[in-house]
């Protein structure tokens, strides 16, 4: 039940409501009015807490009026004792009683003292009345020290008629204290004047001598108190010179300002304050005794008024003792004064050198610091005790600000190329796909150079960039990356080349630039291996524009390898240099080495060849999977008969057509996946891969009871282990494929008879070289070179080590990874590869393993002659070369 406690009726509350609810009521009703009670108790008790408190400070407040009251008696006292002090020149002395026939003269001497009084009186009010306009006059025109001297004979003149405020004629003149009302805020006029004066950028020595001078007179300060004052002005100044709040400058002519106050505060210390400096010749012209009196700054009109003057004021100049200021002293002020700086350099001077934004105005900067900073302060520093070379304002503060400050540009420009050439990769890595691969085949109007001027000059050469895989967007992405590495190294230059920067700062900025360009190729690496890319074409994307950034930037060597022009700073470190070049060329190579593992293994997955290769050896296989053999006819003399008798032998003299058909499929795979050939490191790690799986599926083969059994299925497989020998040049280098080879074709020598094999053995041999020397052409893809399948070692590199060149189309030197020409089968290669594989077969059979021996009868197989004639081409000989060139 809600009732409204305040517009409640009892009679109403009776008649509508029960007892309970009339019971509730009462309770609620009882709970407020305990809790107004409650209030009502807290709101007395912080009242009467009030008053209390109150009547404390009252108290508190009478005891210091009763303090204050016996101080103002004490003034009042000292004053007094000051008026009858400052009247003692003012007074004249009591004269004794005389006689009253003298009455008369001394009454005349009384008036003419009155009359002196008079115009004495009128005279200092005048001068009063002119000093405002004089004292603002020497303010305008910077003379401070004639403006606190005026001042304080202003005071002078204005305690004189003050003291003698009771005199009759000075009641009648009030103007006297509403001058002194006028004259008293120069004190403080003078002073914000002299500070924002000692605060200026630019302060020469006679004006702050100036300074300092007033500031001693007008305070009556000791020399030290003045010497601080000045220094932390000076920091002022120096904060004031950085921010320049008033007028926007630009950061250089801040930096420069902000460099200028500190050595000319150094400057003005050296001039000013040692020992017989201008401050202390100009305080002993001030002190001596034939100084002039304050009264000749006024104008002529009031110095002729001089006469009139008591002599305490006609003759007043401002007294003090010259002050002293020990060595020990300064120094001590000046190391106060050089950790101030210190502090406000660590904060606000890194500030504004992080304001600026390129190489040019740092140089221009050194330039100019330079010119101002070649004053050395030694004599100072060993007079003051300093540490030597501590007063090197730009040495010690600038200089390792500035080198920060440049390092910060290098890196942070380095991180910005290298950010946004990332950006650029991943978007091309994320658009790539196969049509815009196949793009790059096709023909287009700016493939090769125009002219000869053009072919020679420094444009990409874009066919030669193709034939890579180097797409337009790829070429353009590392122009741009290029261009930004150039500024840097440019303005780098710029610095470099400067000469009032030391050796040892120029070593430093080279190093760092190798560190960062180390960092930032590093940090791209790693940030391209955390996408986990797995799709060939980003893949291939991906590796093709890393590739790029090595063969298509050549400013990024020049972060490595440094300009000729650097090398005299440089010295020892070129070594080093291209030692770290050939460190990141081989990170970016393992790095996109691993990316074209990921495509061929994904390849070699997709085609696997125990999936394509029959597992086992049927007839049905065999009549399917094996080629015709070639029809042999020996001829050979029988010594018993005395002779010539015929025999025909049928020997294997292609691989099986499985083999071909899944080596085929494998290449197409490959063209779809990677359209331009297999750089040779790449392709030899996928061919021993591809020969490995080959090699354990021929070994199933060979276990099989089928092969063992039939001595012409035994025939055809090693026939097809010696082809993919031959063809896939394996090598006595690789030793682990070249012992599994052998190894294996042992196995199927084994199960042929040995005698057969012995007859067969030249003859397979020749067929071997024919049908590799065949096939060669069409496997080009897969296979290596023809001079490094014949037993040539092969160096695989994944980048050119010289330029793009068309030429390298054709080459088939170590440097050459694309496109080698067909094959030019000669029957005297063949030969003589038959003759060393004969060598080999004699020796393997010399072995102890071999457990048949057999004698063979003599046979003269029939041979072709061969002139060994070669055939020249037409334009070799149209252009005078040799044949060897087109090898």
């Amino acid at each position: 039940m809600s009732v409204d406690l305040l517009q409640l009726n009892v009679d109403a509350l009776f008649e509508q409501h029960s007892v309970l609810e009339i019971d509730t009521v009462q309770k609620k009703i009882q709970t407020v009015v305990e809790n107004k009670r409650e209030e009502l108790r807290t709101m007395v008790g912080e009242r009467y807490r009030d008053l209390l408190k109150a009547a404390d400070t009252i108290a508190a407040m009478q005891s210091s009026a009763g303090t204050l009251i016996e101080q103002v008696h004490c003034v009042q006292t000292n004053c007094q004792s000051l008026n009858e002090q400052q009247l003692l020149g003012f007074k004249t002395v009591a004269a004794t009683p005389i006689s009253a026939s003298s009455t008369e003269v001394l009454q005349q001497r009384s008036a003419s003292k009155q009359l002196n009084n008079y115009y004495s009186t009128m005279v200092q009010i005048k001068l009063l009345s002119s000093l405002p306009e004089l004292i603002w006059t020497h303010l305008d025109n910077e003379e401070f020290y004639a403006a606190t001297e005026l001042f304080l004979f202003s005071r002078h003149i204005s305690t004189g008629l003050q003291l003698d405020a009771k005199n009759e004629l000075m009641q009648q003149l009030p103007v006297a204290r509403k001058q002194w009302e006028i004259l008293r805020p120069f004190h403080v006029t003078i002073k914000q004047t002299v500070i924002a004066v000692l605060e200026r950028e630019n302060l020469t020595a006679e004006m702050a001598v100036d300074c300092m001078q007033s500031l001693l007179l007008l305070d009556k300060c000791e020399l030290g108190q003045v010497l601080q004052t000045f220094l932390n002005l000076r920091a002022t100044a120096f904060v004031n010179s950085l921010h320049s709040e008033d007028k926007p400058r630009r950061v250089k002519e801040r930096i420069l300002a902000s460099l200028n106050i500190l050595n000319g505060t150094i400057e003005l210390l050296d001039k000013c304050l040692l020992a017989n400096g201008l401050l202390f010749t100009r305080l002993a012209e001030c002190a001596a005794t034939i100084a002039p009196p304050s009264i000749t700054r006024m104008d002529s009109s009031e110095r002729q008024l001089a006469p009139l003057l008591p002599d305490i004021i006609s003759g007043y100049r401002p007294q003090f003792e010259i002050p002293q200021l020990l060595p020990e002293q300064l120094g001590e002020a000046l190391r106060q004064w050089m950790a101030k700086i210190d502090g406000l350099a660590a904060q606000q001077l890194q500030e504004i050198f992080a304001l600026v934004s390129n190489m040019q105005t740092i140089q221009d900067i050194k330039l100019a610091a330079s010119e101002t900073s070649r004053r050395s302060y030694a004599d100072l520093e060993q007079q003051l005790k300093l540490p030597q070379a501590q007063l090197d304002f730009y040495r010690i503060k600038y200089m390792p600000l500035i080198n920060a400050r440049v390092r910060e540009i290098v890196r942070s420009s380095w991180a910005s190329a290298m950010q946004q050439t990332y950006e650029q990769v991943v978007s091309l890595v994320n658009s790539s796909n196969a049509s815009a691969a196949q793009q790059i085949w096709r023909e287009q109007n700016d493939d090769l150079p125009l002219s000869l001027a053009a072919a020679l000059s420094d444009q990409p050469k874009r066919l030669a960039n193709r034939t890579k895989g180097y797409d337009r967007a790829t070429i353009e992405l590392c122009s741009q990356f290029d261009s930004q590495l150039g500024g840097i190294v440019q303005e780098l230059n710029v610095l470099l080349q400067e000469q009032t920067s030391r050796a040892e700062d120029k070593l430093t900025l080279i190093n760092f630039l190798r560190e960062t360009a180390q960092q930032q190729i590093t940090d791209y690496l790693s940030k391209l291996k955390m996408l986990q890319l797995q799709e060939r074409q980003a893949l291939l994307q991906a590796l093709r524009i890393t590739l790029a950034l090595v063969e298509l930037c050549p400013n990024l060597k020049l972060c490595f390898c440094q300009p000729a022009s650097w090398r005299q700073w440089a010295g020892n470190l070129t070594a080093a240099g291209i030692e770290h070049w050939q460190r990141i060329c081989l990170m970016i190579e393992e790095e996109v080495f691993k990316m074209w593992q990921l495509i061929v293994d994904d390849v070699l997955s997709s085609l696997s060849c125990a999936e394509k290769l029959p597992r086992t050896i049927t007839h049905d296989v065999v009549l399917r999977d094996f080629p015709l053999w070639q029809t042999q006819t020996i001829e050979q003399r029988d010594e018993e008969h005395d002779q010539n008798v015929q025999s025909t032998i049928r020997i294997p003299n292609q691989p099986r057509l499985s083999l071909q058909t899944y080596l085929h499929q494998l290449i197409e795979a490959l063209n779809i996946a990677v359209p331009q050939t297999l750089p040779s490191k790449v392709l030899q790690a996928f061919n021993n891969k591809l020969l490995t799986q080959l090699l354990s599926h021929y070994e199933e083969l060979a276990a099989s009871e089928c092969t063992k059994n039939s001595q012409n299925i035994a025939l055809q497989l090693y026939f097809d282990l010696k082809f993919l020998e031959r063809v896939f040049g394996v090598s006595r280098e690789e030793r682990s494929l070249y012992e599994h080879f052998h190894t294996l074709q042992r196995t199927l020598r084994d199960c042929i008879d040995p005698f057969d094999f012995e007859l067969f053995a030249e003859h397979l041999t020749i067929h071997v070289t024919n049908s590799s020397a065949r096939l060669h052409g069409e496997l080009g893809v897969l296979t290596p070179p023809l001079a490094n399948a014949q037993g040539a070692i092969n160096v695989g590199t994944l980048s050119h080590e010289a330029d793009p060149n068309v030429l390298c189309l054709s080459s088939t030197g170590s440097t050459s990874l694309w496109f080698p020409l067909l094959p030019i089968v000669m029957p005297q290669a063949a030969t003589g590869a038959a003759h060393v594989e004969r060598k080999s077969l004699a020796l393997e059979a010399d072995k102890p393993t071999t457990t048949t021996t057999a004698t063979t009868p003599t046979r003269k197989p029939t041979t072709r002659k061969n002139d060994g004639s070669k055939s020249k081409s037409s334009a070799a000989s149209f252009f005078g070369m040799s044949q060897e060139w087109f090898r």
